[in-house]
């Protein structure tokens, strides 16, 4: 897979839409570090950095209210924002909730809601300052969260050639309940890796202390962001697919359909696990210390490679170009 090749689907919306706007980014009053591109952008407030991100819920795309109930829908609305605090190695301090809604989900519906998004900051020590709201046809949910990190945040565009690829957790859990429920086959399947991640905001804290080059939390799926990161850095990888940690519910699901496990992983969008690079020393000491001191698994995955390619490679050394696609809501 070649990582030159012009932008289609949704990155190209954001390319167009940060085009026509760079020349805005000396006209604020606090310096610009990073505009459109990253997790968050990124304005330096005296010795800290300030990290802003905010991501937008649409009933009917990102979800079905006939499948989520209103208190995992609340936690996943914040959830899903402290991650992109966590890809730049910050901390949240604060969030703004709008809310579009019809009038119907004004009463129990709504309580429930901002009992789940009150929970979610509790747990991540964001306080809810403000937001506003509206009326609506359906449900519309856009959070916006604030967090510091002290010195530098970890941008996507540090990925160096001989650096290893890492990811917490496993992957394709999110996809594996999301598939369950098109298929209305949700027995025994556990919904809640799809319902209500987990943002790994004090593993980016720990990655950025110990040296991470890159990173980026992944929301449409490996596939569909790692060729952000590498082309972010201007950089290729080879990526060692028996390598993937799969979430037990995907690996279940994927070898109950003669899928296999690490393909569907790789392609499977909302895990919002971290995606980084470090080099070699460095990520070993992340290998050693990441999950006794936070719990959460840390797999190497691939290696960054100078030549901007994207290739598969498997354990008796054949490669393969890496074809998979991720989630894009302008593709999809």
């Amino acid at each position: 897979m070649r990582l030159d090749a012009q932008s289609r689907g949704e990155s190209a919306l954001i390319e167009r839409i940060a085009q026509r706007s760079r020349d805005l980014l000396s006209a604020g009053r606090l310096a610009v570090v990073q505009g459109i591109g990253d997790d968050t952008a990124v304005l330096q407030a005296g010795g800290q950095a300030l990290l802003w991100t905010a991501d937008m819920l649409v009933e009917g795309i990102h979800f079905r209210l006939d499948w989520i109930d209103p208190r995992s829908l609340g936690w996943k609305s914040l959830a899903v924002n402290l991650s992109d605090i966590a890809a730049m190695g910050g901390v949240p301090t604060g969030a703004l909730l709008s809310l579009a809604l019809p009038s119907e989900r004004t009463g129990g519906w709504l309580d429930a809601f901002v009992e789940g998004f009150i929970e979610c900051a509790r747990t991540y020590a964001t306080p809810l300052l403000g937001g506003d709201t509206n009326r609506a046809e359906r449900v519309v949910i856009d959070v916006s969260v604030l967090g510091v990190v002290s010195a530098h945040p970890v941008l996507r565009s540090g990925a160096r050639p001989g650096d290893w690829v890492l990811v917490t957790g496993a992957l394709g859990g999110s996809r594996a309940g999301l598939e369950a429920l098109l298929a209305s086959d949700t027995a025994g399947i556990d919904l809640m890796p799809h319902f209500r991640p987990v943002p790994r905001v004090e593993v980016g804290a720990l990655a950025r202390e110990l040296g991470a080059t890159a990173m980026m939390d992944l929301s449409d799926g490996l596939a569909a962001d790692l060729p952000k990161l590498l082309r972010a850095s201007g950089v290729g990888a080879v990526v060692f697919p028996k390598q993937i940690p799969v979430h037990p519910v995907a690996y279940r699901w994927a070898q109950g359909r003669g899928i296999e496990p690490e393909r569907f992983a790789m392609a499977g969008g909302e895990d919002y696990e971290l995606l980084l690079t470090a080099p070699p020393a460095t990520a070993q000491q992340m290998l050693e210390q990441i999950p006794p001191q936070t719990g959460v698994a840390l797999s190497v995955i691939g290696e960054i490679t100078e030549p901007r390619e994207l290739w598969l490679e498997y354990p008796d050394g054949k490669r393969e170009p890496f074809a998979l696609a991720g989630w894009d809501h302008f593709t999809a």
